[in-house]
């Protein structure tokens, strides 16, 4: 039997996403442990991915696009909510801790009943009145959808303006964000466009399918990414080291002279390459305050600590990635104290336009 263009679009989502929350159960760092929001994200994901592989798998198996058109349009919504819901779990907690409350996920909940609900009353009525509950029902999600995501991005936004401390948790939490923000934009597109295609024909949405083949590929591989190159912070070490190493000026502290020259001193021994670098540790060890250091390094260097910080790094990371060419990207993000590999990359692009990869072909 010939299969069609939309079966062969359902066997691979059924492949790819069945395969997918499968090495999300096994592949891991053994340092997530220490963190609760990389394992919730993964569980989360692999919940996603699963129930997309086993409503796919029943569509497929019994031709439902043929055969039951209208259930196979429910369960579809039903896929499209349950996805929603579950990646809003995943993802809203990331970027605002207080939006996933008791409350909210009741009425989250209570509203995906209703709209599922009217999406399989459409299967026991008239052609006409089952065309207006579908529409109603996505009109809900269309709504619920905008919500989320808007929830998402302005929280977002206030974290990326915050200044954070490199290398910590929170530093890799918000490297990964920087990924979930473009996957929000992808999902977000794709169901908007799913929502105009529900109502067509199997072949046209099979478009759709080979799309999100896409999506779910490099939602996984990133964060894949970030369970492999997870390092979780070692702030505690580093202040210890910051006792050992403190330095004590109580003569003229605050002099730029002084300052300056116990900054030169950090960064000729590559102190920046440690994790868990904070401007407080950098202020006791340099025996001034957090206030003046920040003002210093701004007047200084022209920008804030953190902006200072990763050029230091990035500078360190040139000559590394100059003086062994062999040396592979992930050993050169951890060596210069950067948190994970995609955290350097988007980092090293951000200052000189073009990934570690091509400066290092460039200058080869």
């Amino acid at each position: 039997m010939s299969l069609s263009l939309y079966q062969y679009s359902q066997l691979c989502i059924i492949v790819e996403t069945m395969v997918c929350s499968l090495c999300l159960l096994h592949i891991g760092n053994a340092k997530i442990k220490e963190s609760s929001w990389i394992k919730q994200v993964k569980w989360y994901m692999a919940a996603v991915l699963f129930q997309v592989s086993v409503i796919t798998a029943v569509q497929y198996a019994f031709s439902m696009s043929v055969t039951h058109p209208r259930e196979d349009t429910a369960l579809n919504i039903t896929m499209l909510y349950l996805s929603t819901i579950l990646l809003s779990m995943a993802f809203l907690p990331l970027a605002s801790e207080s939006h996933i409350t008791r409350t909210r996920l009741s009425i989250t909940i209570a509203v995906f009943l209703f709209c599922d609900a009217l999406a399989w009353l459409s299967t026991f009525v008239g052609d006409s009145l089952s065309s207006i509950l579908i529409v109603a029902s996505l009109a809900v999600y269309l709504f619920e959808l905008v919500r989320v995501s808007i929830v998402f991005m302005v929280n977002y936004r206030v974290l990326k303006s915050r200044e954070r401390i490199t290398g910590s948790d929170e530093d890799t939490r918000m490297s990964y964000l920087d990924v979930l923000a473009r996957c929000v934009v992808l999902l977000s597109l794709f169901a908007l466009l799913y929502i105009f295609l529900v109502l067509l024909s199997p072949q046209a949405r099979a478009f759709h399918n080979f799309a999100m083949l896409i999506t779910w590929a490099y939602m996984f591989v990133s964060f894949v990414n970030v369970l492999i190159n997870y390092n979780p912070s070692i702030e505690e070490s580093v202040a210890k080291n910051t006792e050992n190493q403190r330095i004590v000026d109580s003569s003229a502290p605050h002099l730029p002279s002084v300052i300056e020259s116990k900054i030169e001193a950090w960064v000729g021994e590559k102190s920046y390459c440690q994790q868990g670098v904070t401007m407080n540790q950098l202020a006791a060890l340099l025996g001034s305050n957090r206030t003046y250091l920040s003002q210093f390094i701004n007047s200084r260097y022209g920008c804030n600590f953190n902006a200072w910080l990763n050029k230091l790094r990035i500078d360190e990371a040139k000559r590394m990635m100059l003086e062994s060419p062999t040396l592979s990207l992930d050993k050169v993000a951890l060596a210069v104290g950067f948190a994970s590999k995609s955290h350097f990359m988007s980092s090293f692009k951000s200052m000189e336009g073009i990934t570690p990869g091509q400066w290092r072909e460039k200058h080869s």
